[in-house]
């Protein structure tokens, strides 16, 4: 499976760094850690493509998760990212 490494703006000097499964545009099966330095506390969490299912409407879906952070995201490197996940778990820190 490929893996790909991003970061996203989010508001002064603060980003948010994507490990991406699955490669571009890839829904079925693609998933991304996202390590987000938005609060005072770290949040690490995984965020899963879920393809829409007609026979289960109810069944919870979102099909742009790993394409958005492909069509936005600033590639970066693996060390960038390894960089920004050692930084969030050095202390306290929220796993979701």
């Amino acid at each position: 499976m490929e893996i790909a490494y991003f970061k996203r703006h989010q508001r002064g000097d603060i980003f948010h760094y994507y490990k991406v499964f699955g490669g571009n545009g890839k829904t079925k099966d693609g998933y991304q850690e996202v390590v987000n330095f938005l609060g005072d506390i770290p949040m690490i969490f995984i965020e899963h493509n879920y393809p829409y299912d007609p026979s289960n409407p109810d069944k919870k879906f979102d099909l742009t998760g790993t394409w958005c952070t492909y069509e936005v995201g600033l590639p970066i490197s693996k060390e960038e990212y390894q960089e920004a996940y050692d930084k969030a778990t050095s202390g306290e820190f929220t796993i979701r």
